[in-house]
């Protein structure tokens, strides 16, 4: 039985609260944004800093590092550094959040 272990298999096994699966994506766009140097305007940093406030370490950082992103998942959702690479895999394998999967490496 071939099995592709996808961000949302990944996501279910998770069984985060609906909010807590909103403030996740957040975060990844967030990230993404500021890896490919997509422009965050004021209207989106205030968003971020209102909605999420516990996000707004990303929006001051001058760069994105890898423990900042495990940091912050670890922090906010307590998920274990093999579970952030299960899913990072996950991303990986289904084609999402492309520019953080490649900043993340192999795990």
């Amino acid at each position: 039985m071939h099995e592709k272990h996808t961000y949302y298999d990944w996501l279910i096994e998770q069984n985060v609260s609906p909010d807590q699966q909103s403030k996740l994506h957040i975060l990844l766009y967030l990230l993404s944004d500021k890896l490919t140097g997509d422009l965050i305007t004021a209207e989106y940093d205030r968003k971020i800093r209102d909605s999420v406030p516990e996000f707004a370490h990303i929006l001051d950082a001058s760069t994105i590092t890898q423990e900042l992103v495990y940091s912050t998942l670890e922090l906010n959702f307590q998920f274990s550094k093999a579970s952030i690479n299960k899913m990072i895999e996950g991303m990986r394998k289904q084609g999402n959040f492309a520019k953080l999967t490649e900043f993340m490496g192999q795990p």
